[in-house]
């Protein structure tokens, strides 16, 4: 029988009871469908690193011997070390792509998945094993022949197959943050392969660790063993591929995990504010069941079962329709982006851990919200709920009172006898201005980025990649047909006060094609005869102005100390600038690695690899970006959908606890109209309270979010008045739109009944 009455209950109110399954639903459906994006991500990149066995540590020199490698290989906490020869070079394709040649001793640390033909066979002196995205874009198959330059020697070897490598699960060619397959690939041969036997000398080698080794902890005594004949000591925490795969999967997971408390929060605050409605209405209801002989237990487990059921449902739904929907919504823009041999979702007990708290808690609320009812007796609880008595407060006893009108005073006072639930309303609000700020300043911080960095800082048209073997004549020729601009870009390590980073470089030759910017982003003029220093990575390295800083070009082992002369931002490349005098004056050759030009350039230059005009390059981050743009939109949507659950279940408890009062003032000649303002001006300012409160919130969550970008990208996080107003409009919109929902309802108001059931 108590069973048939819950499902008469929830027919009754099907909209508020839906609201609470649709809130615990959204809850762990995003935290699931997350997770199990991320999840997925992390593990799929974790078994293939371990199949792969990639590498703890990379150290690169000029020359590595193999005595030097079975000293490394000696160490006590180093399993196992290897070497190779890694070069650049092209490839005789449209276009000439530029080719990362690795040139293997043997292969057993950092191998490379087989994705079609043969597996990698290094006794195979005339086979090449080729990127397989770099082999799709220029129409590759295994059995083709590729013919590659390298230092001005060409050779031709046969495709025996194509691989994906895990050093290249993030694959960028320095000059762009977006992957181009077409223009940049790596490939894999056998050392005997290489061109001049007798002039092969390895410059890299890969060691792993026992389990549980610090990288930075052996770094010592690895550079001892190698004689000092280190430029680059990389650990795999800070191998560019693998600490950008990371970083995205960081970023997801605290997505992932902050909203869906969110959802949670306001399903249980739409059940308190429910199960508070429904009991106070069926006090009759209840103590009739008393009367019957109907024992607390039983009637407070029947109460308590309403929160169970639906959030049992919802949660349960939730849990097994994420994993296997969201994830879809996402790999489709990553997988363009970053190459995994497995794309799938991964289901975790975590989900079904949130679950159960979802319904515990749920269930928890519910109890909360009836037990203090059924402590009446029989007799007390059929009678209706006796008003609540409120004592004038400070602001009634001021002048300032008497110059209020009704409607102030009505509802200053009804806010004052519901504590509980204004504060109720405050908080839901709060939430639900707080994803909508965190969403809007997250979709103006990925475009002002964009703009930011395509639209101030980026000034030229089209860049050129100049090859390794470009002549300076043919640089000179490029420069001046396109009135180009000569720049030097390189990798860097930098120290400073005990850290170490992996950072750019970014020489300039007269370049006004780059303009530098403040931490204002204001446009601002670097020094002409010092080195400047990105601010995120100073913060990172505890520098300002004045400071010193060390740093050393990767493949060099010459390191220099310099003051940082002036600190400037940039979103995209962290790392130092200066000019090609003072970058000459340290005693480094200057080589352009790329031109800036003003022109759209089409034509192809002798020495040049590829060009990217400016829609190359914003397509390729709106590429990058697509995943996150995609998260934001889920945010919007569901902040909307919370809103309008918050505001009308909230509506739906003040109209129940007010409808003595509203029928009194309809009896007194109050209309319909009057009545409605009243509810909407108590609306109207608990929702600016929350909004109120709920801007800094967004602000906070944005914050959080934007620390976990990682140390390529700087966003600015910045509270704009558009963003504000839009979350103003939304939040005071549906506002009234709930308010309206609740016309009919005082129209039909049954005074007789509401007056007489005091009786």
């Amino acid at each position: 029988m108590l069973f048939r009455k819950m499902l008469r209950d929830m027919g009754h109110h099907k909209a508020q009871f839906f609201s609470i399954f649709l809130m615990a639903f959204l809850g762990v459906f995003i935290y699931a469908g997350i997770g199990g994006e991320w999840i997925g991500l992390r593990n799929n990149s974790a078994a293939y690193y371990r199949d792969t066995n990639l590498a703890d540590v990379w150290v690169y020199g000029s020359t590595f011997t193999d005595r030097q490698q079975k000293d490394v290989e000696k160490l006590g906490n180093v399993t196992g070390a290897e070497r190779c020869l890694v070069l650049d070079g092209t490839a005789s394709l449209s276009g000439t792509p530029k080719l990362s040649l690795h040139f293997l001793d043997t292969d057993t640390i950092t191998t490379s998945h087989l994705v079609r033909g043969k597996a990698v066979d290094l006794s195979d002196k005339d086979s090449v094993w080729v990127d397989d995205r770099f082999a799709e874009a220029h129409s590759l198959n295994p059995g083709d022949s590729l013919t590659m330059t390298l230092n001005g020697i060409s050779l031709t070897k046969k495709i025996a197959g194509t691989v994906y490598n895990p050093e290249y699960v993030y694959l960028s060619n320095g000059s762009s943050v977006t992957p181009d397959f077409s223009s940049y690939g790596y490939a894999y041969l056998s050392k005997d392969a290489f061109p001049v036997p007798q002039k092969l000398a390895y410059n890299e080698i890969m060691l792993t660790l026992k389990s549980g080794t610090d990288a930075s902890s052996v770094e010592s005594t690895v550079e001892k063993a190698l004689g000092g004949n280190v430029s680059v000591y990389l650990a795999r925490k800070d191998q560019p591929s693998y600490a950008m795969f990371a970083e995205e999967i960081d970023q997801h997971k605290a997505m992932g995990s902050i909203f869906p408390l969110a959802f949670l929060a306001i399903a249980l605050l739409t059940m308190m504010t429910t199960m508070t409605r429904i009991v106070t209405a069926q006090r009759t209801q209840i103590g009739t069941l008393k009367a019957m002989g109907f024992q607390q237990g039983r009637i407070l487990r029947h109460y308590v079962s309403y929160g169970f059921w639906l959030s049992l449902a919802g949660s349960v739904l939730g849990a097994a329709v994420g994993p296997v929907t969201l994830p879809k919504l996402f790999y489709p823009s990553m997988s363009e982006f970053y190459t995994l041999p497995e794309w799938g979702p991964a289901l975790d007990p975590s989900f079904y851990g949130m679950a159960a708290v979802t319904v515990a808690l749920c269930t928890f609320v519910t109890w909360l919200a009836c037990h203090n009812v059924l402590k009446d007796t029989p007799a007390e609880t059929l009678r209706p709920k006796s008003p609540k008595k409120v004592r004038h407060g400070v602001l009634e006893k001021t002048a300032f009172w008497n110059r209020l009108g009704f409607n102030p005073r009505w509802n200053l006072r009804d806010a004052a006898r519901n504590r509980v639930r204004s504060v109720m309303a405050v908080v839901g609000v709060l939430g639900c201005t707080a994803l909508l700020m965190c969403a809007f300043d997250m979709n103006s911080a990925m475009h002002s980025l964009k703009d930011w960095q395509f639209g101030q800082i980026d000034r030229f048209e089209s860049k050129l990649s100049v090859r390794d073997s470009a002549t300076d004549a043919q640089i000179a020729n490029a420069l001046k047909e396109t009135s180009g601009q000569a720049v030097l870009e390189s990798a860097i390590e930098i120290k400073a006060n005990g850290v170490k980073k992996s950072a750019n470089l970014t020489a300039t030759d007269h370049v006004t094609l780059l303009q530098a910017t403040d931490t204002d982003r204001s446009p601002i003029s670097l020094p002409e005869d010092g080195v400047s220093l990105t601010s995120k990575l100073a913060d990172q390295l505890g520098v300002k102005a004045g400071d010193k800083i060390t740093w050393h070009l990767y493949g060099g082992e010459k390191w220099v100390t310099t003051p940082v002369a002036r600190i400037y931002r940039d979103p995209t490349v962290q790392g130092i600038r200066l000019t090609r005098t003072h970058f000459e004056d340290l005693g480094f050759p200057f080589r352009a690695t790329s031109i800036l030009s003003p022109e759209k350039v089409t034509q192809k230059f002798a020495g040049m690899d590829n060009v990217q005009n400016t829609a190359d390059l914003t397509a390729g981050w709106d590429s990058m970006t697509a995943s996150m743009m995609k998260m934001i939109v889920i945010l919007i949507t569901a902040a909307a959908v919370m809103a309008v659950v918050v505001l009308y279940n909230l509506g739906l408890l003040s109209f129940t606890e007010m409808e003595r009062e509203l029928a009194t003032l309809k009896v007194m000649g109050m209309k319909s109209g009057r009545l409605r303002g009243l509810l909407l001006t108590q609306n109207l300012c608990l929702s600016a309270v929350g909004f109120l409160l709920g801007v800094p919130a967004g602000q906070w969550l944005t914050d959080m979010i934007m620390s976990m970008s990682g140390d390529s990208f700087d966003m600015i996080n910045v509270l704009t008045p558009e963003n504000v107003l839009l979350s103003l409009a939304i939040t005071f919109a549906l506002s009234i739109f709930v308010n309206f929902l609740f016309s009919r309802k005082i129209r039909r108001l049954d005074m007789v009944a509401s007056l007489k059931g005091a009786e």
